[in-house]
């Protein structure tokens, strides 16, 4: 079977406390947001200790066109690739020539051709390397990307495959915004990247420990595309981040959970590990509650959330890389990588422990 072999991350440069962010948030609109001494609050109710900026928190006081964020959304993103790639193959003790396909994935920003050839260009990697470029699956994206990356190694053995997640949600503040979800988003969203070495089951690397990837489930709901997501506007991206997200976590993600575990024979009470999405504190009580997970079974998705908040789609393989570091497992236990994302949609990959 194919299996996650090492991960690597890279934060942004502008590491800011939430006390500072919070501060920003506030003063830019004590006179024209009549309810942010209210809405405020959600900054302390986050649990979030830190988060990194592409950008100084100051950039965000002054307009800025969408030419000019995509700027730096290219030249931030492509620094912040190369350094996630290389820890992940550090990790995995393999070179650039041992990648056979570049899954890339972002919602926060544009660029053709794509990040991944750019990344070619500058690594010189093998000429014939395949590129999956995913745009706009949002918080999805890393668990949606490792699911390609299983299909790509499933399909091809002998092959390896590197998926890469790196969003810049600083960018996308829009400052004359003065909705709920936009003081929601500001306290919850950074910036990050991640990759995930993924190798084949007849690859050079199919024998060292880390995590088999048994399989995977994705899922849309019905007449839900406006619970999260972007509307484009002149200057970039507006956020739409519906209230109801924790609701449909309580609500959907046990049945899609139990779907997947019954095509194997398998239980909730089989599952003991999960890596999950970091999407906020409701979202991840919602997980506890509804799973009746106790004992810790978050913790990795906690400390990723103090640490660096909600980076959309390398959270949840930041949450991964705390799991392989950790290595407190034995071998043959089962967990669940799960995360959501718009569409409405969630992705699930059930995988099996090997230490």
């Amino acid at each position: 079977m194919s299996r996650i072999i090492s991960a690597g991350t890279a934060d942004a440069p502008y590491k800011l406390p939430q006390s500072e962010v919070k501060r920003f948030i506030h003063n830019l609109y004590a006179n024209t947001y009549d309810e942010i001494d209210k809405m405020i609050s959600v900054f302390d109710n986050s649990t979030i200790s830190n988060r990194h900026f592409s950008v100084p928190v100051e950039w965000l006081i002054d307009e800025h066109s969408f030419s000019e964020r995509n700027k730096i959304f290219k030249d931030v993103a492509l620094e912040l690739t190369e350094k996630a790639i290389e820890e992940s193959l550090n990790n995995a003790e393999a070179d650039y020539s041992d990648i056979d396909n570049i899954i890339f994935i972002t919602s926060t920003g544009l660029s053709t051709p794509t990040i991944d050839a750019l990344l070619f260009n500058k690594l010189k990697l093998n000429r014939h390397i395949k590129r999956t470029p995913l745009w706009g699956l949002g918080c999805a994206g890393g668990a949606s990307g490792i699911s390609r990356a299983l299909e790509y190694t499933k399909a091809n053995p002998s092959h390896n495959a590197v998926v890469i997640a790196v969003e810049l949600c600083s960018l996308t503040f829009q400052k004359d915004d003065l909705s709920k979800s936009n003081i929601i988003a500001s306290s919850l969203f950074s910036d990050g990247c991640a990759a995930v070495f993924v190798a084949g089951s007849e690859s050079r690397f199919a024998h060292k420990n880390g995590v088999i990837l048994v399989d995977s489930l994705s899922t849309i709901y019905s007449d839900s595309i406006d619970v999260m997501g972007w509307d484009i506007v002149d200057n970039g991206f507006k956020v739409i981040f519906s209230r109801d997200i924790p609701a449909i976590v309580k609500q959907c993600v046990q049945p899609n959970i139990k779907e997947l575990l019954k095509i194997h024979s398998l239980n909730v009470i089989d599952i003991k590990h999960y890596i999950t999405h970091p999407g906020g504190l409701k979202v991840i009580n919602a997980y506890e509650e509804s799973l009746n997970l106790t004992n810790g079974k978050l913790d990795y998705s906690k400390k990723v959330l103090n640490e660096h908040g909600n980076m959309s789609s390398p959270s949840v393989m930041y949450v991964l890389k705390e799991f392989l570091n950790d290595c407190k497992y034995n071998s043959d236990e089962y967990g669940l990588i799960s995360a959501l994302g718009p569409g409405f949609s969630s992705e699930l990959i059930l995988f099996k422990t090997k230490s």
